[in-house]
């Protein structure tokens, strides 16, 4: 990568407005998103639903070219889906016929490395997810957190520039999603990939994210940015951690019909 790349972020969001029809009209759905991504950042987008998280994130896959404005990727115009952007979503999606080596597998097809090459870059990310020893299992054989790794691997066999993460693991129970929020922080140092992640958990945002993008709905728009400066690996016992969520709680309870129901609960309890 040459310097003047280096030093330009590597995701730009300029200006984004997109519309889906409804009822014979336009319904605008995001507003004037504005967003620089520097090269290894991990930025979490948090809000509740209807505030055009997901959609945010399907454009810049490039599921969906029907936007105003830009989303430029190290300068270029972001133009259909790339195997530089690796996403997982809250559905594993792995294939039930096929074990946990061939699943990982699948996103290197039409590679043009060599067998031996692919099964390098299979073994080192089944290693990173730590799955090594369940390379020859099948989905069934797999507990939900497990299979959300293989899905990590999958995403990330290709060496993405990007990955992209869509509520991965909203599906899971309390604590299963608890060890995997720290098994992805553990990847993301290990890898220093640009990481985007959505999601509805303020907490996860915050444990994870070097900023943390508090988005608004009707129609979705960036109401601010958090920073989270502070050291890793992270703890979610650590009090800093609460107090940033606390205050990104405050955004929602500023418009009650807007609020996250479960984590502001909790938020008014603790106090």
């Amino acid at each position: 990568m040459n310097q003047a790349v280096q030093h330009q972020p590597h995701v730009q969001i300029r200006q984004l407005d997109k519309y889906f029809p409804k009822d014979g009209q336009d319904l605008k759905v995001l507003e004037q998103i504005q967003l620089n991504i520097q090269h290894g950042e991990f930025i979490s987008i948090v809000g509740n639903s209807g505030c055009g998280k997901s959609t945010l994130l399907r454009l810049l896959v490039g599921l969906d070219a029907s936007f105003d404005g830009q989303i430029l990727i190290d300068g270029q115009p972001v133009k259909g889906t790339s195997l530089e952007r690796g996403i997982v979503f809250q559905d594993h999606r792995l294939f039930p016929w096929l074990n946990v080596e061939q699943n990982v597998a699948l996103a290197l097809e039409k590679s043009a490395l060599s067998k031996a090459e692919k099964q390098a870059l299979i073994d080192y990310h089944l290693e990173l997810v730590q799955l090594s020893a369940f390379k020859k299992a099948y989905p069934s054989q797999l507990s939900g957190g497990m299979s959300q790794r293989v899905a990590i691997a999958r995403s990330l066999v290709n060496r993405p520039q990007i990955l992209l993460l869509d509520e991965p693991f909203g599906a899971l129970d309390a604590l299963t999603r608890a060890n995997l929020q720290q098994e992805l922080q553990r990847i993301w140092q290990s890898e220093k990939i640009t990481t985007i992640l959505v999601t509805h958990d303020v907490e996860e945002a915050v444990l994870l994210g070097d900023r943390v993008v508090v988005m608004q709905p009707h129609p979705g728009r960036i109401k601010r940015i958090v920073p989270v400066e502070l050291e890793r690996p992270r703890k979610r016992e650590d009090y800093r951690i609460a107090a940033i969520k606390n205050d990104i709680l405050l955004d929602f309870q500023e418009q009650p019909e807007l609020a996250l129901p479960h984590e502001l609960e909790q938020f008014k309890l603790a106090w």
